[in-house]
C-alpha cells in the first residue's frame, strides 16, 4: 500500500505540473476522467514497471512525450474507453518547434532574388530592346521636336505629342509629314518618312499610349492622316527619291579564293586566323552583322564527329530575328552542323585551332596578339565594337576586292550560294535565320545572273544567223538539213578548211527557187 500510495504521489504531481504549464484544465480533467490515470498506472506497475520505470517515465514526460509515445513505450492495449487522440500535452505552454522546418532564408541559398525597383524593371525592358530600334526611336522623336522648335520661331505653339489628344494629334501628323526636311533642307525618301512615323507610334506605345495605332486600318482615328502620308510618299518616290538601295554585296567564289591566295585567309598568325574564322562564321552559319558577332561565346562553338565526318556545331542565342520573347514562343534557336571538307583548308581543323588558343571559353573574338616563335596567341580584351564592324570590309581591302563589303556580305553570301546550288527555300532560312519571305532579296542577284539576263535581252548579234522555232511559209521543196558535225580545233588532222566544211550546205545553197526551213537551228561562227 505503501508503494502504491507512493506511486500516486507521484502521478498527482506530473498531473499538477502539466496542468499548470500547459494550462489545459479541461484537457487535463478529461483526461483524468476518460482514461482513468489511476487504473492505467496500476497496469503499468503491475505488468511492466517497477518504480525506476515510473521515474523514468516521469522524465519522458518532462521531456514532451506525447501520450500516444507514451502508450507505444508502455504498450499499452486500447480498450473501448480509452481514446486519447495524439494531441502533445505541452503543445500550448511550449515554444513552437521548428527545427525540423527548412528556414529559406538561413540555407545558405538564395532562391529568391532581392526586392526590385521601378527602375530595375525598366532597365531590363530597355536592355532587351534592339539598339537599333531604341536609335530609330530617338532619331524620329528629335525631328519631331526639332520641328515643333520651327513651328515656334513662326508663332505656332505646338505640345508635346505624349500630351496631345488623338484628334490633336492627328492634325498636327498631317502637316508633320509634309514639311519635315533634312538638316540640309532635302526632301526625306518615301521609308525614311515612314520609319520616323513609326518612331513617333512606338514613344507613344513606350509611354503607355496603347490606343495610339497610326496603322490600323479598322480604327478610323488616324484615317485622314494615314491618306496623307500614302499620298506623300507617292510623291517623293515619283520624284526619285528613294530610288538608290545601297546593299552589301556577296563575295563571289573568286573573291573568295583571292583571299585566299593574297594570305589574307590562313593561319599563318594570328590576324589571319581571326579573318577566316570570322568569315566563315558569317558564310557557314549565317550570322549577321556586329552585334551578333559581338555577342558570340566560345560555348557556342562544339566539335565532333559522326559517321558523315567531322563537323563545327553553331548554337545560336538571341538575334534580330528570335530574341525568345513572348512573340517567339514557337520559333527554336539555331541549331546547326556543319561538316568540313577534309584539306589544308579543312574549317574544322582551322576553327579548332583557334577555340584551343582561347582556352575554349569565353568571347570569340579577342585582341590578335604578336606570335612568339610559331604559337598564335589572343589576349583577354574582346575585340573592340568599331574594329570588329569594320573587319569584313579591312579583310577585302587587303585583297585588293573591290565593292561595298561589310559585315552583312557574309550573310548575304551564304544565302546567295545556297540559291545558287539550287536548295529549297526552307532550308535555306534555317541557315540564315529568316523567318519570312525576306531572304528571297538574296536570290539570283548575282553579276553572273545579270549578265545572263542581259544577254538574253540584249539586240541579236550580226556574226550569228538563228532560226526560230517560228515555221516560214514559202513555196517550193522542203529539203532536209544536215547536222553540221563540230570541229576540233586541237587536233590538225581533224580541221578542215573552211571551203570544206560548207560542202556539207551544198544541197541548199546550190539549189534554185525558194527552200523552206522547219523546227531548224543554225550558228555560224
Amino acid at each position: 500500500m505503501a508503494a502504491e500510495m507512493e506511486d500516486d504521489v507521484h502521478l498527482s504531481q506530473i498531473a499538477a505540473e502539466i496542468e499548470e504549464d500547459i494550462q489545459l484544465s479541461e484537457v487535463a480533467t478529461e483526461i483524468e476522467d476518460d482514461i482513468k490515470l489511476a487504473v492505467c498506472s496500476q497496469e503499468i506497475e503491475a505488468d511492466y514497471f517497477d518504480d525506476l520505470a515510473i521515474s523514468q517515465a516521469a522524465n519522458i514526460m518532462d521531456v514532451n512525450l506525447t501520450i500516444s509515445q507514451a502508450m507505444n513505450v508502455y504498450d499499452v492495449e486500447g480498450e473501448e474507453n480509452f481514446d486519447l487522440g495524439t494531441f502533445e500535452l505541452g503543445y500550448l505552454a511550449r515554444e513552437p518547434n521548428t527545427s525540423g522546418v527548412e528556414n529559406p532564408m538561413n540555407t545558405g541559398i538564395n532562391r529568391f532574388s532581392t526586392c526590385v525597383s521601378a527602375d530595375e524593371i525598366d532597365k531590363l525592358i530597355t536592355s532587351q530592346t534592339n539598339p537599333n530600334t531604341q536609335k530609330n526611336t530617338k532619331w524620329a522623336i528629335k525631328v519631331f521636336n526639332e520641328w515643333r522648335a520651327a513651328r515656334r520661331q513662326n508663332g505656332v505653339e505646338i505640345t508635346d505629342l505624349l500630351t496631345m489628344d488623338v484628334n490633336t494629334m492627328d492634325y498636327w501628323l498631317q502637316r508633320f509629314v509634309l514639311e519635315a526636311r533634312k538638316k540640309t533642307g532635302d526632301e526625306y525618301p518615301p521609308k525614311s518618312l515612314y520609319y520616323i512615323v513609326c518612331g513617333l507610334m512606338r514613344h507613344c506605345k513606350d509611354n503607355k499610349l496603347f490606343h495610339v495605332n497610326f496603322f490600323d486600318e479598322k480604327d478610323g482615328t488616324f484615317a485622314q492622316f494615314r491618306k496623307v502620308l500614302d499620298a506623300r510618299m507617292k510623291y517623293l518616290l515619283a520624284k526619285g527619291l528613294g530610288t538608290k538601295q545601297k546593299k552589301a554585296d556577296a563575295i563571289s567564289e573568286e573573291d573568295e579564293e583571292m583571299l585566299w591566295s593574297s594570305g589574307v585567309f590562313g593561319q599563318s598568325n594570328s590576324t589571319t586566323l581571326q579573318y577566316t574564322v570570322f568569315y566563315y562564321a558569317c558564310k557557314m552559319f549565317g550570322l549577321r552583322g556586329r552585334d551578333e558577332h559581338r555577342n558570340l561565346q566560345c560555348s557556342q562553338f562544339e566539335l565532333g564527329e559522326d559517321g558523315k565526318g567531322k563537323y563545327i556545331r553553331f548554337i545560336g542565342r538571341n538575334n534580330k530575328t528570335f530574341n525568345g520573347g513572348l512573340a517567339h514562343m514557337k520559333i527554336s534557336n539555331k541549331d546547326i552542323k556543319h561538316y568540313s571538307n577534309d584539306g589544308p583548308r579543312c574549317m574544322y581543323n582551322i576553327f579548332e585551332t583557334y577555340l584551343n588558343m582561347l582556352g575554349n571559353d569565353g568571347c570569340f573574338y579577342r585582341k590578335p596578339l604578336a606570335m612568339v616563335g610559331n604559337t598564335i596567341r589572343y589576349g583577354k580584351q574582346p575585340l573592340g565594337v568599331n574594329k570588329l564592324e569594320g573587319l569584313m570590309k579591312e579583310m577585302c581591302q587587303k585583297a585588293g576586292l573591290t565593292g561595298n563589303y561589310t559585315n552583312h556580305s557574309g550573310k548575304r553570301t551564304c544565302a546567295t550560294a545556297l540559291y545558287k546550288a539550287g536548295l529549297d527555300e526552307q532550308t535555306i532560312m534555317d541557315r540564315t535565320g529568316h523567318r519570312s519571305s525576306a531572304v528571297r532579296a538574296y536570290k539570283s542577284k548575282t553579276d553572273e545572273i545579270e549578265q545572263k539576263v542581259s544577254s538574253v535581252l540584249n539586240p541579236p548579234s550580226i556574226d550569228t544567223v538563228s532560226v526560230t522555232h517560228n515555221k516560214l511559209e514559202v513555196e517550193g521543196p522542203l529539203l532536209k538539213c544536215t547536222k553540221l558535225e563540230p570541229v576540233n580545233t586541237e587536233n590538225s588532222a581533224n580541221c578542215r578548211d573552211i571551203s570544206t566544211r560548207l560542202k556539207c550546205l551544198n544541197d541548199i545553197t546550190n539549189t534554185s527557187g525558194t527552200v523552206n526551213f522547219n523546227n531548224c537551228n543554225f550558228s555560224f561562227t
